[in-house]
């Protein structure tokens, strides 16, 4: 019983650890390109490639989700977690100072992996200890490391002024190091041993729901949206535009990654507003991303006001936040012991079109780059919209193809 209550604690204090890493992963999301993107410039990168750092992360990212969910059950929560952070660590202290593009991709890739499983890691020790308040506990916990973006904007940039950006960039990296020793010295006794593998026959009947398809190709496009501003030209999009330094600009993308933390609380009350109807709820949501985009179109086309940006920029980071209703429309869709790999799946799709849609944007806004310049002209930017009030259109007409999940007794 003693040892126990010690393995419990060991774990505890592990727990602390996952939760600091876990806060730095939701951080590191947002610093690469989009905080440095000038940086990044004047250090000799293209358009292109620096889109391909942010999209390297996110496909890294994408891939880790879905192996957790299909694997989550085989491996303890601290031997995941310490796999994660290392990776991650390696990752994030590797890329500043590389100056070869493909061993930058590289670490990249290992910090996408890596924040990837320091979620699973967190998830199963949860599980472990506090199984009675699994919701409540994960919640928590999810709601106050969202504001781990919030700190790669504007801190950040004013870390950068003051620092190298390769000395700030680094900074999460030598935490996340100190983290992993810490998990290091309470590890004793609290990995358990790998267990039989499972089979992949979930996730082949998983793909043959069309419904489950249906909010796996149109949900991401949400997400693909949001990312694309605080990951990679919210910040430099508001810069070139409308003429402000990266400090100002960066206040904006900060109120954009408070206002999603907040709505991942929140969006109970969007579904309550709905009568509790999951369908009606997504199709608010693609119809204010939709709106978002437009608005941003016209921002860059006819205007260099300020106020018109940020309304563009919330209506889009407002559905950003509802991640957790398009959770339980997966959850609905498939059997209840399918709940990890459901949640997973769609999260791997997720990654992905924020990846891709990284790719694209940046291949838009190459087309218009001046060799020489660091600033891109208004119509690089509306090229960039276009594409996204384009998929967003075809998500919004998917959404009213979704199959309803409302409860019988809501």
């Amino acid at each position: 019983m003693n040892n126990d209550n010690v393995i419990r604690k060991k774990k505890f204090a592990i727990l602390l650890c996952g939760v600091l890493l876990y806060f730095l992963t939701c951080m590191s999301k947002v610093l690469i390109p989009g905080t440095v993107y000038n940086e990044l410039l004047a250090a000799g990168l293209d358009t292109r490639q620096i889109a391909g750092t942010g999209a390297a992360y996110m496909y890294a990212y994408a891939a880790s989700q879905l192996l957790a969910g299909i694997f989550s059950n085989r491996y303890g929560g601290v031997r995941i977690l310490l796999t994660g952070g290392l990776l991650f660590a390696l990752g994030t202290l590797g890329f500043p100072w590389i100056k070869c593009y493909p061993l930058m991709l590289v670490c990249r890739i290992m910090t996408g992996l890596g924040a990837g499983t320091v979620f699973l890691g967190v998830v199963k020790l949860i599980g472990d200890l506090f199984s009675g308040k699994f919701a409540m506990v994960l919640g928590t916990i999810m709601f106050c490391s969202y504001f781990g973006p919030s700190c790669g904007t504007t801190p950040m940039v004013k870390l950068t002024e003051l620092l190298s950006w390769q000395i700030s960039m680094s900074i999460p990296g030598v935490i996340a190091a100190l983290g992993v020793a810490v998990i290091i010295a309470f590890s004793a006794g609290t990995i358990k041993p790998v267990e039989k593998g499972e089979n992949i026959q979930p996730l082949c009947a998983m793909l043959r729901n069309r419904a489950m398809w249906l909010v796996c190709l149109s949900t991401p496009v949400i997400f693909g949206a949001y990312y694309i501003l605080t990951s990679q030209l919210g910040q430099k999009s508001i810069s070139d535009h409308c003429k402000l330094p990266s400090s100002t600009a960066s206040t904006v993308i900060l109120g954009l990654t408070v206002l999603v933390a907040v709505n991942n609380v929140a969006g109970n009350f969007l579904l309550k507003l709905c009568g509790n109807r999951r369908k009606a709820a997504a199709i608010w949501s693609f119809a204010a991303t939709l709106l978002g985009t437009t608005v941003g179109y016209a921002a860059f086309r006819y205007t260099n006001s300020l106020w018109a940006v940020a309304v563009s920029y919330v209506l889009i980071a407002i559905p950003a936040g509802f991640f957790p209703i398009f959770s339980l429309m997966a959850k609905e869709l498939n059997p209840p012991e399918q709940t990890g790999l459901a949640v997973a799946v769609l999260n791997f799709w997720c990654f992905v079109y924020i990846a891709a849609f990284q790719n694209i944007s940046g291949r838009i806004l190459q087309n218009y780059a001046v060799t020489g310049e660091q600033s891109y002209p208004p119509e690089a930017y509306c090229g960039v919209f276009i594409f996204l009030t384009i998929m967003n259109l075809c998500a919004l007409i998917t959404a009213c193809f979704y199959k309803e999940t409302r409860p019988k007794q809501a």
